[in-house]
């Protein structure tokens, strides 16, 4: 029983580096989001038409609020700054996406299945839960509750 109370303390000392994953998947998250918002620019009209023929009234202007939605707020959860504001329109647009395109290929990603939206999803989720962490989350440094 000793043993086992000597690993559960040594892994509880890990609660220490919760802003490591954090960090992590802030980053990881920027590069899927940046990259799919900025990638729109240069597919604006072809995204654009796409989205009219699913039915999504004012197409051109949805297009620039995903467009700004995915860049920017890809960007602030970069460095960390409004990291839960930033996941709930985040969020939205995952669920839209996964719905009105992935869902009816099924679940994986090979298929365009929903699989990568549920998995960003989780992610901004966990973000919205947990804030950005500390140390390298610019929330954290103008946060007065340090």
């Amino acid at each position: 029983m000793k043993l086992i109370y000597s690993i559960h303390n040594f892994l509880k000392g890990f609660e220490s580096l919760e802003f490591v994953p954090l960090f992590l998947t802030r980053v990881y998250l920027f590069y899927v989001l940046w990259y799919a918002g900025i990638g729109k620019l240069d597919t604006f009209e072809k995204f654009s038409g796409y989205l009219g023929t699913l039915g999504v009234p004012f197409p051109d202007i949805f297009t620039w609020l995903v467009i700004i939605t995915e860049a920017g707020g890809g960007a602030l959860l970069l460095v960390g700054l409004f990291v839960r504001w930033a996941s709930v329109p985040l969020l939205v647009v995952m669920f839209f996406a996964g719905y009105l395109v992935h869902y009816q290929n099924g679940w994986p990603h090979e298929a365009n299945g929903i699989e990568f939206a549920a998995l960003y999803s989780l992610m901004l989720m966990i973000l919205l839960c947990f804030g950005g962490g500390k140390y390298f989350s610019l929330d954290y440094w103008v946060s007065s509750n340090k």
